[in-house]
C-alpha cells in the first residue's frame, strides 16, 4: 500500500515515460521550427494519457487496427507533400507513439514508446544543430536516460506482480546517483567518440538525413504577385568579419550596409526575374575541387595586392549539393580556408557556387570599392547593349516622366552617358519616396504585368517589386541593368566583432551598367523602413539576443564547426580514420559502378528474401501447434538420454515431470495469464484462477481442477524425499486432462 502520498514505482515510471515523450516532441519542434507539431501531438499524448495510460485501460483491438490505418494514410499524404525526409519520417513515428500508447498492456510495450523517443530525439539532431536545439537536446536525453532507468525496475516489479511497490526516499537517492553516474559516463563516452570519429563519412550517402536544416530566406528568382506574408525570421544564415588591409576589424554599428550578392537576373517575363539563357546551365557543371588556403583569382588579374576589404563569411549550414556563396561586388579574390571546397565561379559577373557536401562553411573574398572610380566617359563611344525585354509602354513613360521633371535627358541617343549615374539615382529617389514599402503580397490580378501593378494601381510592395520597377525603368531609358538577390549587411554584434546576416536580410536589388565594365550598385527600397523592420528594436531585449547570438556562434565553432581540420590539430597530422574512409570509397565505387543494375539486382534479392522469410513465418504459424509437440518430445527424449547417461546433474530430472510442468505453463498462457518466471507456480494458480473473479469465471472447472492437482504433483516431486512414491498412471492421466484442457481453451477463444 501507498503512505504518506508516496508514488508505487509503476506510478514513477508512467510519469517519467510522459516526460519523455513530451520531452522528445519539444526538442524535434524547436529543431523543426513547427510550434504546430508540437501542439498537435502534445494533444495527441494527453488524450492517450487520459483515456488509456492513466487508468490503464487499453484500447479494444479494432479500435488500434482503425487508428494504425488512419497513421498510414496521413503519413502517406505528409511523404507526397513533403518528400521522404526527416519531417515526414517524425510525424509518422509520433503518430505511431501516440497510438502504441493506447496499446500498453505489457513492459515489452512501454519498452517500444521510449525506443520511439529516441527515434524522435535522433530526427530532431538530423534536423537542426543550433544552439537552442543543443540545449533542449539535453534535457531529453536526461529524460530518456531517467526513464530507461526506470524501466528497468518497473519490469521486474509487473513481473513480481509488485505493483504497489513504494519508491522510498533512501530509493530514489540511489536512483538519481545512479542517474548522474551513468548520464558522466555517457558525455565521457560520447565526448570520445566525438572527437575521435573521423568527420563526413558516409555524407554523400546519408546526406540528406543529416545535412540538418538548410535557412536562407534567399531564393535565386524573383516571382512577383505570389500572395501572402515575407518571412521575418530572425534565424541567423552566416556570420561576417570585415577588415582592411592591415588586417584590422573595420565593422561597425554604423557603417554603410553591406549588399552581399548571390544570383544574378537578367531576363524578365511578366514579373518573372530569371537568370539569362548563358546562366542556366549551373556553374557546377564547371566546377573545380580547391584545395585549403588556395585563392582564386579573375584570369588575366596580376596586381595580387589591388584590394580595399576583406570580407571572412561563415555560412551556418548549407544544403547538400549547389548552393551560392555570398560576396560583394567586385569580388577579386576568393579564398577557400582550411576544408577543400569545389566551387564553380565567374568573376565577371561575381557569381560563386559551391556544390557537393553540405554543412558549415568557411570561406573569406576580397573585393575593390569602385563607389567613387573616376572614369574617362570619353573612352567610350556607345553603351552596351541592352537585354531584350518586353516593357509595358505605361513604364517606360514614367520614367520618362520622371526625367523630364528633373530635366535629365531621356533620351538615350542625346542624353550623355556621364548623366546615366545621375538619372539612375532620380529613378531611385522618386521610389523611395512615392511607394509604400510592406511585407503585405497581395496577388497580382490576372493577366496583369505585375510591375506595371506595382507602380500605378497597388502603390506598395517589398524589395522585389522595387528592384523590378527601377531595373524596367533603367532599360527603358537605354541603360543596362539587372536583378540581385542576396542579403543586405548591418546588423553587427560589438561583442564577437562580426554581423550577423539572418533570414529576414534577404533582399533584392539591381546594378547598373553606367558605361562599359563600370556597374553600379542602386536600390529603390525605402532604406528607414525597410531596416526598421526588419532590424531589432534597440531596448535591453537586443543586448540579451546579442549576447545570446554571441554564446550561439561560440557554440557554431567550437561543435558545429568541428571539421577535420580541427580534427587534425587536435589529434595530429597522423590521425587515423579507422579505415572508414576507405570502406565508404569502395562502397560509393561499387554502387557507382554497379549502377541501376546493381540496385536492380540487389531490389530483386531482397524481395526473394522477404519473401521466403513470409511464407516461413506464414508456416510457422499454421502449424505452430505441431512444431511445438515435436520440439517438446524431443526436449523429453533429450532428458532421458541425458538422464541414462548416468550425469550427476541429469540424474535427477524425471522427464515426465518437465513434460507435466510445459503443459501447466502452456494452458496458463492460453487463458492469458502467463507464469512469471520470478513468481511461485502455486502463488500464480491460486492469484488468477481463485482471487481474481473476472479469471476465475472465465476458467472451465476442469480447466482448474487439472491445474490445480498438475502443481500439487509438481511440487511434491521437487520437495518429496521420495518422488517415487508418485504413480505412473496418475501422472499420464493429468498429461491427458492437460491437453484436453488445452484444445477447450483454443475452441473457446
Amino acid at each position: 500500500m501507498k503512505r504518506n502520498g508516496a508514488q508505487s514505482a509503476v506510478q514513477s515510471f508512467s510519469r517519467a515515460m510522459l516526460q519523455a515523450a513530451i520531452g522528445s516532441v519539444l526538442v524535434f519542434s524547436i529543431a523543426d521550427q513547427n510550434p504546430m507539431y508540437f501542439l498537435v501531438a502534445t494533444l495527441g499524448i494527453g488524450v492517450a494519457w487520459v483515456f488509456s495510460v492513466g487508468p490503464k485501460r487499453p484500447a479494444p483491438r479494432m479500435m488500434i487496427n482503425s487508428i494504425l490505418l488512419l497513421v498510414i494514410v496521413i503519413a502517406g499524404i505528409e511523404m507526397l507533400r513533403i518528400g521522404v525526409g526527416v519531417s515526414a519520417f517524425t510525424i509518422f513515428v509520433t503518430l505511431l507513439m501516440i497510438v502504441k500508447m493506447l496499446d500498453l498492456r505489457t513492459p515489452r510495450d512501454d519498452g517500444q514508446i521510449i525506443v520511439l523517443c529516441v527515434a524522435i530525439t535522433i530526427a530532431a539532431v538530423l534536423t537542426s544543430n543550433s544552439l537552442m536545439t543543443g540545449i533542449f537536446m539535453l534535457v531529453a536525453v536526461a529524460l530518456i536516460l531517467r526513464v530507461v532507468v526506470l524501466y528497468q525496475i518497473h519490469t521486474v516489479l509487473v513481473q513480481a506482480s509488485a505493483f504497489t511497490q513504494v519508491v522510498t526516499k533512501k530509493a530514489r537517492v540511489d536512483i538519481r546517483s545512479m542517474l548522474l553516474a551513468t548520464g558522466f559516463l555517457c558525455a565521457i563516452i560520447g565526448s570520445g567518440i566525438f572527437v575521435v570519429l573521423p568527420r563526413n563519412i558516409g555524407t554523400q550517402t546519408f546526406g540528406q538525413w543529416g545535412d540538418g536544416e538548410s535557412v536562407s530566406g534567399f531564393s535565386d528568382t524573383v516571382e512577383l504577385g505570389r500572395p501572402g506574408f515575407i518571412s521575418q525570421s530572425s534565424t541567423p544564415v552566416l556570420d561576417l568579419t570585415m577588415t582592411n588591409r592591415d588586417g584590422f576589424n573595420i565593422g561597425g554599428e554604423d557603417t554603410r550596409p553591406i549588399y552581399l550578392r548571390g544570383a544574378v537576373l537578367s531576363e524578365y517575363d511578366s514579373g518573372r526575374w530569371n537568370r539569362s539563357p548563358t546562366m542556366r546551365n549551373p556553374l557546377t557543371i564547371r566546377t573545380k575541387l580547391i584545395p585549403p588556403n588556395i585563392s582564386l583569382r579573375p584570369r588575366g588579374w596580376v596586381d595580387t595586392t589591388e584590394w580595399d576589404q576583406q570580407f571572412t563569411i561563415s555560412i551556418r549550414s548549407s544544403s547538400n549539393g549547389p548552393s551560392y556563396l555570398f560576396a560583394p561586388w567586385k569580388t577579386v579574390e576568393f579564398r577557400v580556408l582550411d576544408e577543400p571546397m569545389r566551387i564553380g565561379f565567374d568573376f565577371e559577373r561575381g557569381i560563386f557556387l559551391k556544390d557537393g557536401i553540405g554543412g558549415k562553411l568557411d570561406y573569406a573574398v576580397r573585393s575593390i570599392n569602385t563607389e567613387f572610380d573616376t572614369i574617362d566617359f570619353k573612352a567610350f563611344d556607345r553603351r552596351s547593349p541592352i537585354t531584350p525585354t518586353t516593357i509595358e509602354p505605361e513604364i517606360a513613360q514614367l520614367a520618362r516622366d520622371i526625367l523630364i521633371e528633373a530635366q535629365i535627358e531621356p533620351d538615350d541617343s542625346l542624353r550623355p552617358m556621364s548623366d546615366d549615374r545621375i538619372a539612375l539615382s532620380v529613378l531611385e529617389r522618386y521610389l523611395r519616396s512615392q511607394y509604400t514599402y510592406t511585407l503585405d503580397a497581395q496577388p497580382v490580378p490576372p493577366s496583369e504585368d505585375a510591375t506595371k501593378w506595382f507602380l500605378f494601381e497597388r502603390r506598395a510592395g517589398h524589395c522585389e517589386y522595387y528592384a523590378s520597377a527601377l531595373a524596367l525603368m533603367s532599360r527603358s531609358i537605354g541603360v543596362p541593368a539587372r536583378v540581385l538577390t542576396g542579403y543586405i549587411v548591418s546588423d553587427y554584434n560589438a561583442m564577437t566583432g562580426q554581423y550577423v546576416v539572418r533570414e529576414s536580410n534577404a533582399h533584392a536589388w539591381i546594378e547598373a551598367e553606367i558605361a562599359p565594365g563600370y556597374w553600379r550598385i542602386f536600390d529603390g527600397t525605402p532604406p528607414a523602413v525597410f531596416h526598421s523592420i526588419h532590424e531589432f528594436d534597440p531596448s535591453i531585449w537586443r543586448s540579451v539576443i546579442k549576447a545570446y547570438e554571441s554564446i550561439e556562434l561560440l557554440w557554431v565553432r567550437s561543435v558545429v564547426g568541428y571539421d577535420s581540420a580541427v580534427r587534425r590539430n587536435i589529434m595530429g597530422l597522423q590521425a587515423t580514420d579507422f579505415r572508414l574512409s576507405g570502406l565508404n570509397e569502395s562502397f560509393l565505387n561499387r554502387l557507382a559502378a554497379g549502377g541501376d543494375r546493381l540496385v536492380f539486382r540487389g531490389l530483386i534479392v531482397a524481395g526473394i528474401v522477404f519473401s521466403i522469410s513470409m511464407l516461413i513465418g506464414i508456416m510457422l504459424l499454421k502449424y505452430k501447434q505441431i512444431i511445438v509437440g515435436i520440439l517438446e518430445e524431443i526436449g523429453f527424449w533429450a532428458l532421458r538420454i541425458r538422464g541414462r547417461l548416468g550425469t550427476s546433474q541429469v540424474e535427477a530430472i524425471d522427464p515426465r515431470f518437465a513434460r507435466l510442468e510445459i503443459l501447466i505453463t502452456r494452458n496458463l498462457a492460453r487463458l492469458g495469464i502467463p507464469k512469471p518466471s520470478s513468481v511461485p507456480l502455486k502463488s500464480h494458480i491460486h492469484a488468477h484462477l481463485f482471487a481474481d473473479e473476472s479469471a476465475r469465471d472465465a476458467v472451465l472447472d476442469q480447466t482448474r481442477e487439472a491445474l490445480v492437482k498438475a502443481s500439487q504433483v509438481i511440487y511434491h516431486y521437487r520437495f518429496s524425499c521420495d518422488p517415487g512414491e508418485i504413480d505412473a498412471r496418475q501422472l499420464t492421466k493429468l498429461e491427458s486432462q492437460l491437453r484436453k484442457s488445452e484444445k477447450l481453451v483454443v475452441q473457446s477463444s
